[in-house]
């Protein structure tokens, strides 16, 4: 069970190592994409400031030609002068650039008798009331197509949004940008969010900031979002960047102004995201910017998949390396302790040869005196005697070929009482189920039963005449229960001062051996041992 805890913390060590590499591989090969992606998003961001920026030097030359031209401009001029500008081929993405003319609410006729001369009948003010104090109607507005003619005449300080933003350019003095518009230009279906940047034209030359109505009017130009877009991104390589662009500082839906038709590549999520705020002429725009399929990595992350599979393949051997070389460890180790064990035992049996023989001689001599006890002369003893060794030969042999097999409990305790004292055991009462035992507990009771029956010849109650021995067994549920009785010595018995090779081997039989346990009560009627022990640990079973 180690060896395999070793194994496997080997395994998970080398494996949490390796994959803590191979993550930062692939961390590294996202860093080297998400640093390429953000500079797609800013070659993006620089794009579309580089165009408003131009469209913003458009309206500041306008403002310079109409601040110029001190008297009122007519349309020739200002169509001779947005013609040269060449907004088509050098200016695309805006829809035009127009003058609104600043007058009061309850005086408008310099505009309409500016937008009479500039277009003719039929463009008048628009809506035909307000609650504002000045109106701005648009006087000039070129390049003069359906869409740009559907402009004139509109008031632009009566719609909120548009107003906002025009009072702000003229107390800044500055280009100022609306909120997201509906433009009048929107006659089609082919509709688009849009904004307006105002620049205001003061009566004053020398003023540079005011009131509204202190202007003469203001320079517009009308965009669309997406035209605007189109033009940044369509002049030059194109950029593999899906942008959402939305007017204001945080990314709602209803605040999305526009989303370029090439889709984002679901693959990344927000990996690789990127987020840049864009001033426009004083007002925040966030672009949120996500990389679309045609996006190609720098990185990949087959190397950082490769070197964990790797890894998981080294992380395996060690741990296979480590359970052979335990198992190596172990199998010296239990070499070792078995030449240990094999030492022990061939020590335990040596003095068990040594003790047998001495009971064997032992044995022989009070067989002699109990036989010469009882007989009749010379020719009787060694008839009686010779008899008796025989029998404890023949029992012998019979035990020694059984020693190494399976017995059962009667036969074996019959051949060993039969081996120490004869086969006539007329002194002997041997009662119990059929039990048989395993290898190992055939010898531990052999040799329990053979010192046992030897001790109680020597010196029990079998040295009488008038002993008697009783032998009984039987099972407890999971235990088996052995009662050795003896009764009708000589003398009482006591118990001995020291414990000789015998008790000691006894001891040892049955608690080492068979994991169990064993009593001597030493009383005036005789010597009683109770013998328990385990039915699984001696391999003990009903016959």
């Amino acid at each position: 069970m180690r060896k395999r805890v070793i194994s496997i913390a080997v395994f998970a060590i080398a494996t949490a190592i390796g994959l803590a590499l191979a993550a930062q591989v692939w961390m590294s090969s996202e860093d080297a994409d998400r640093l390429r992606f953000a500079q797609e998003a800013d070659d993006a961001l620089a794009r579309v400031e580089a165009r408003l920026q131009l469209h913003l030097s458009l309206l500041f030359a306008t403002q310079a030609f109409l601040a110029v031209e001190e008297r009122d401009v007519s349309r020739v001029q200002f169509a001779d002068f947005v013609d040269h500008l060449d907004l088509a081929g050098r200016y695309d993405g805006i829809q035009g650039v127009g003058f609104a003319m600043t007058v009061p609410a309850d005086a408008e006729g310099p505009a309409v008798d500016a937008i009479a001369r500039n277009y003719g009948q039929g463009f008048p003010i628009r809506p035909q009331a307000t609650d504002q104090a000045i109106r701005t109607p648009i006087v000039l507005i070129e390049p003069q197509d359906a869409r740009n003619r559907a402009a004139v005449g509109f008031d632009m300080f009566s719609a909120e949004t548009r107003r906002t933003a025009m009072i702000a350019a003229a107390r800044t003095g500055g280009a100022q940008a609306t909120g997201p518009v509906r433009l009048v230009q929107e006659i089609d279906e082919n509709r688009q969010q849009g904004f307006l940047i105002y620049l205001p034209l003061f009566a004053n030359p020398l003023q540079t900031v005011g009131e509204a109505a202190a202007t003469r009017g203001f320079v517009y130009a009308p965009f669309r979002v997406g035209d605007l877009f189109q033009a940044a991104f369509g002049h030059k390589a194109h950029l593999p960047v899906h942008v959402e662009v939305f007017d204001g500082a945080v990314a709602t839906p209803e605040a999305r102004i526009y989303a370029s038709p090439e889709a984002a590549d679901p693959q990344w999520g927000e990996r690789l995201g990127a987020t840049r705020e864009l001033t426009v002429a004083g007002r925040k725009w966030l672009l949120r910017m996500h990389p679309t399929p045609e996006f190609r990595r720098i990185g990949s992350g087959y190397p950082a998949a490769l070197l964990a599979a790797a890894v998981v393949m080294l992380a395996l051997v060690l741990a296979l390396l480590t359970l052979v070389q335990s198992r190596r460890a172990e199998a010296v180790a239990a070499l070792n302790a078995e030449g240990v064990r094999n030492l022990a035992q061939k020590d335990l049996m040596l003095g068990e040869m040594n003790h047998r023989i001495k009971n064997s001689i032992a044995r022989v001599i009070a067989i002699a005196r109990q036989t010469a006890r009882g007989a009749s002369g010379l020719d009787d003893f060694m008839e009686r005697y010779a008899s008796r060794l025989n029998a404890m030969a023949a029992a012998q042999e019979v035990l020694t070929r059984s020693r190494w097999g399976r017995a059962k409990m009667d036969e074996l305790l019959t051949r060993e009482l039969s081996q120490v004292l004869g086969e006539g055991l007329e002194n002997c009462n041997i009662a119990g189920p059929e039990v048989e035992l395993g290898e190992a507990a055939t010898q531990a009771l052999g040799l329990t039963f053979h010192e046992l029956a030897t001790n109680a010849l020597k010196y029990g109650a079998l040295a009488s005449q008038n002993g008697s021995l009783s032998v009984t067994w039987r099972l407890v549920g999971e235990t088996v229960a052995i009662d050795w009785t003896e009764t009708g010595g000589a003398a009482p018995v006591a118990e001995p001062q020291r414990r000789g090779f015998g008790t000691r081997l006894i001891n040892m039989s049955i608690g080492s051996e068979l994991g169990g346990t064993i009593e001597r009560h030493f009383a005036e009627s005789g010597l009683r041992i109770a013998i328990r022990f385990p039915a699984e640990a001696a391999g003990a079973a009903p016959a």
